[in-house]
């Protein structure tokens, strides 16, 4: 477990970027990211990047009826594993009707493959660090459609549990900064661990 000294050097270390009022003018709060799905695209083509358990994927299914759901995930622990059997099981129909696709491995190295304007959203949900949702982020700038969104988890600044940084709102205040987007939606759940949505500008 990282030391006090550990986590104040990793959260110093992380860009800081300022937003100007442009970037949060329109940006509207919702109590959940399940009132997120609503929101986006219907029957459109997405991702979900770091599926996990495949809890979030069914009520992307429910909510948002996607025509075609990319799950992204490394799946590379025996705790994980299992959760990719438990998907393939709990989600067979998707799957038999090519309307779930599944892509074992990292993010960053997944997500390049897929043609540039392919989604028409996504939902990331990895390791939450600076340097992979940065770099994500970044990927998705190009994979998502000129009025595609791009959205996310755990928008906030860690784990108070068990303590973990981490650098999901440094990243994506950069990313707009630097990009162009701005908030579209920010969620507030009790439990602290925010969702985030963004547009182009």
């Amino acid at each position: 477990m990282q030391t006090k000294e550990d986590r104040q050097k990793l959260k110093s270390s992380m860009p800081v970027a300022r937003l100007s009022v442009f970037h949060t003018e329109n940006c509207r709060v919702l109590p959940n990211r399940g009132e997120l799905l609503y929101r986006l695209k219907n029957g459109g083509v997405a991702a979900e990047i770091g599926a996990a358990f495949g809890d979030f994927t069914g009520e992307i299914f429910q909510r948002n009826k996607p025509k075609q759901l990319h799950l992204i995930d490394s799946w590379d622990s025996d705790r994980y594993k299992a959760g990719l059997e438990g998907i393939k099981e709990k989600f067979k129909a998707q799957l038999d009707a090519d309307e779930l696709k599944l892509h074992q491995g990292f993010s960053v190295e997944k997500l390049p493959t897929f043609e540039d304007g392919f989604f028409d959203w996504v939902y990331i949900d990895t390791n939450h660090s600076f340097g992979t949702t940065w770099k994500e982020l970044q990927i998705c700038h190009k994979k998502v459609k000129a009025d595609g969104r791009i959205a996310g988890h755990d928008f906030c600044t860690g784990n108070v549990v068990d303590p973990v940084p981490y650098g999901v709102v440094e990243a994506v205040t950069k990313f707009c900064h630097d990009f162009g987007w701005q908030y579209e939606y920010l969620t507030v759940e009790h439990h602290g661990h925010f969702s985030f949505c963004l547009k182009r500008l």
